[in-house]
């Protein structure tokens, strides 16, 4: 007997794309899911949006919790991403949800009353999806949870993550029938320690009963079928709506589908599915094309991170910077005064500013370190001691270039009080000046000579410091970092960098590898593995060492290299240099 099918060109049926994998989800229903798939694998849009759709379907007006790792890039990336996967399964914002608002009177109710419909996303069951942030866990703070998730795990501290998961309780007459209930989602990319994120996911895999996990999908296909068959069923009642015999079959169909979904629901309770996959398993939607262009033109190591979700390994010891931890970074470096105010609405079109930076200090110069060539680098900072702190980044690819580094700078920093830029630049910017190709006064120049849209200057005077100065080798920045990295030199600043606002600092950091050179007397030295410059320029902010080298001359100054002991001088002075 062959099994039931549904006719794909009927009026009444919606076709909708799913990889094997999501669908494979959709039929287990697990109350844990653990997810770690490779880049472009749909894991918001296909997989973690359908489930906060049938958690609200099947828990109507219970709280869930969303964890971000900041708020800001909870409302400009992972809510978006959920919300644009709710609209392509059908769902219209105002109608079956809403973002960040109080919802519409046809709405069902949440369980209990809500004090607060700010960071927020609601949906016509009446659920409650809340917006938690690691850098504001104040914003979940006295409530409790009946499901909690969240994308982008790799950037979520367990700790921190633990204390919101505690707060999953409560209402368990009201929803404790269902298997969701207690629950948790989160799905990710391979996380890579090595660049400082979290591997706390992949310790889920031991609670994966997989005898469970089958058990679930035999009768998951079996019920699927009786659906199948109560759909082919009810298209006939329609055509011969006096046939007493189908009506019978109807009748017969809905009770084996009662006791299956019994069964079923009893199959999911406390179960837990935990999978590593590729970006293979949305292979039919990016196509062979996708994984050629990938493949020839990228970085396979980094690949078998980014596509195959192969853990990643990189020695200590290969390590440029081999103090590098995360002490040296800080998360909490947003403040949400400003984005309090505006709806979400408002928040997607605000532009960040410097007054979404909660260390700065606008009352004080800016100083900034900058590295040009095929990928334009400036990391800002201030001192403010006990600490160096790096506070934001700024980077151009081909087609722009240095006009557009300072128009970048100026219009975030177009609030700042004191507008005064110290930068430090390599050297070797200054040697084309006689020739009109000085990078380090042309960004001056841009900075200063800057107009808003409104025609006022910026305003910002910029001081150069660096145009007698010889080149910092890698010697010399290895050992300065040693020493700024690891803390412990009480006449140097320990360095912290905002981790949010510099990723791109902090991820060229991490991957820069070292080399030993030996020159032709034999003496030894530490040399940095530049290879990495030559990527695709869409590749550079975050994988090449151009941004550690704006660090470098931000950092390498002589206030600073005075500080510590070399066996040979580390400047010279040249004046032939102007």
């Amino acid at each position: 007997m062959s099994k039931p099918k549904i006719d794909k060109t009927a009026n009444d049926v919606v076709l909708r794309y799913s990889n094997w994998l999501a669908q494979m989800i959709d039929m287990i229903k697990p109350t844990n899911l653990w997810l770690v798939l490779g880049r472009a694998s749909a894991k918001t849009v296909s997989i973690l949006s359908k489930r906060f759709m049938d958690i609200s379907k099947e828990m109507p007006g219970c709280f869930v919790s969303v964890s971000a790792d900041t708020y800001m890039n909870a409302i400009k990336n992972i809510i978006p991403q959920i919300v644009q996967g709710w609209e392509l399964n059908g769902w219209v914002e105002g109608i079956h949800f809403v973002v960040d608002s109080r919802p519409p009177d046809h709405f069902k109710k949440p369980h209990k009353t809500v004090l607060s419909w700010k960071h927020t996303l609601t949906t016509y069951h009446g659920t409650h999806f809340k917006i938690i942030s690691q850098d504001r866990p104040s914003v979940g703070a006295g409530d409790s949870y009946q499901h909690d998730g969240g994308d982008e795990a790799k950037y979520l501290n367990d700790k921190k993550l633990n204390k919101i998961r505690q707060a999953s309780r409560g209402e368990s007459v009201r929803y404790g029938r269902s298997p969701y209930y207690l629950g948790s989602t989160y799905t990710t990319d391979m996380p890579n320690t090595n660049l400082g994120e979290y591997d706390w996911i992949l310790s889920m895999e031991e609670n994966m009963d997989l005898k469970q996990i089958e058990t679930i999908l035999q009768v998951a296909f079996i019920l699927n079928e009786e659906k199948i068959k109560l759909v082919k069923v009810l298209n006939k009642i329609k055509e011969r709506p006096a046939d007493l015999q189908l009506k019978k079959d109807k009748t017969n169909i809905e009770k084996n589908i009662s006791r299956w979904t019994v069964r079923y629901n009893k199959a999911r309770m406390n179960s837990t599915f935990f999978y590593i996959g590729s970006s293979f398993v949305n292979a039919d939607i990016l196509t062979e094309k996708y994984f050629y262009s990938q493949f020839s033109e990228g970085n396979f190591k980094e690949l078998m991170t980014a596509l195959l979700s192969i853990k990643p390994t990189l020695e200590k010891g290969l390590m440029f910077y081999p103090n590098l931890n995360e002490k040296n970074f800080y998360s909490d470096g947003f403040t949400y005064s400003r984005i309090d105010k505006s709806s979400y609405a408002e928040i997607q079109d605000t532009e960040e500013s410097s007054l979404d930076l909660k260390y700065i200090r606008h009352n004080e110069h800016l100083e900034a370190g900058f590295d040009s060539g095929n990928m334009c680098s400036l990391v800002v900072g201030q001192e403010q001691l006990p600490f160096y702190r790096g506070l934001k980044e700024f980077y151009t690819l081909p087609e722009d270039f240095i006009r557009e580094l300072g128009a970048q700078f100026c219009e975030y920093f177009k609030y700042h009080k004191l507008k005064q830029l110290v930068l430090y630049h390599d050297r070797a910017t200054n040697k084309w000046k006689r020739v009109g190709e000085d990078h380090a006064s042309k960004l001056k120049e841009a900075i200063e000579n800057y107009e808003f849209a409104d025609g006022i200057t910026s305003g910002w005077t910029v001081t150069l410091m660096n145009e007698r100065q010889a080149n910092i080798s890698p010697q010399t920045e290895y050992e300065l970092m040693l020493e700024m990295q690891g803390g412990k030199n009480k006449d140097l600043p320990a360095l912290l960098i905002d981790k949010h606002n510099c990723p791109c600092w902090k991820s060229s950091m991490e991957q820069a590898q070292k080399f030993i050179h030996i020159d032709r007397k034999g003496n030894k030295e530490i040399k940095k593995d530049k290879s990495t410059e030559k990527l695709p320029d869409h590749r550079l902010p975050l994988e090449s060492t151009n941004m550690s080298d704006a660090g470098k001359y931000l950092l390498c100054r002589p206030e600073y290299l005075s500080k510590i002991e070399f066996d040979k001088p580390l400047f010279s002075s040249n004046p032939v240099i102007k």
